[in-house]
């Protein structure tokens, strides 16, 4: 079954995965294809086809869970059921599921075109997002890794923006003036100097001779000297 039907392609501009992220409110959908296809920032590599497995999961449950809460395994089965060729999966099958969809108030014609392909999620990610995994290395530079969680950073301040003017609206706070500062430090933990992220970089880590052990051994032979003196 082709998922890039011409429903689809008057769905706006951009690539089709940033398009589907915006119609189902998934945010960062993009970022996680491209991390999970490199294996970086915590993820295991995927294939392209397990990655589109994945989004169209993600795409049928956001579109169900509009109208109906779907349990454990629902949004896998659906899938299954709109998209596979194989025997298992026979014509009634999947008229019956489109038609519970539907009961559901789920516009099943505009999700069918939503689901993406294999296909999709490489010209994404090579094309858009100019990544492949033969460069994933590149992607693992320090820059790239301060650039995501520069990232992360301005989304937690994002929310705690919206929390203050919640907080405000309902009374929890006075009216004033505030600003909100994520700002992330990194402290030695042998001399307890405090850096940036990105200064710890560039002096290539704290240069402190300090060593806890050998110094508290020192310390401890000091006091007991001392002790035996007196």
């Amino acid at each position: 079954m082709s998922t890039e039907s011409s429903y689809s392609r008057r769905g706006g501009k951009g690539p089709k995965i940033e398009r589907v992220a915006n119609r189902y409110n998934l945010s960062n959908l993009g970022d996680e294809v491209v991390d999970r296809w490199l294996g970086e920032n915590g993820y295991e590599q995927e294939s392209l086809r397990d990655l589109a497995d994945r989004v169209n999961r993600r795409i049928i449950d956001a579109a169900v869970n509009n109208s109906t809460n779907l349990l454990d395994g629902e949004a896998a089965n659906i899938y299954r059921l709109l998209t596979a060729d194989d025997d298992d999966v026979t014509s009634g099958m999947r008229t019956e599921a489109r038609q519970s969809l539907r009961h559901d108030g789920v516009n099943v014609e505009q999700l069918e075109s939503d689901l993406i392909t294999y296909q999709s999620v490489y010209n994404y990610c090579k094309d858009h997002r100019g990544v492949s995994q033969s460069s994933s290395k590149q992607h693992s530079s320090p820059e790239s890794s301060l650039s995501y969680t520069r990232k992360l950073a301005g989304r937690l301040q994002a929310i705690m923006e919206q929390n203050l003017t919640r907080w405000i609206k309902n009374e929890i706070l006075s009216g004033g003036s505030y600003e909100v500062d994520i700002e992330i430090w990194i402290t030695c933990q042998r001399c307890g100097e405090r850096r940036s992220p990105e200064r710890l970089i560039d002096v290539g880590g704290c240069q402190c001779t300090h060593e806890p052990d050998q110094q508290d051994e020192e310390n401890s032979i000091n006091i007991e000297e001392d002790h035996l003196k007196n």
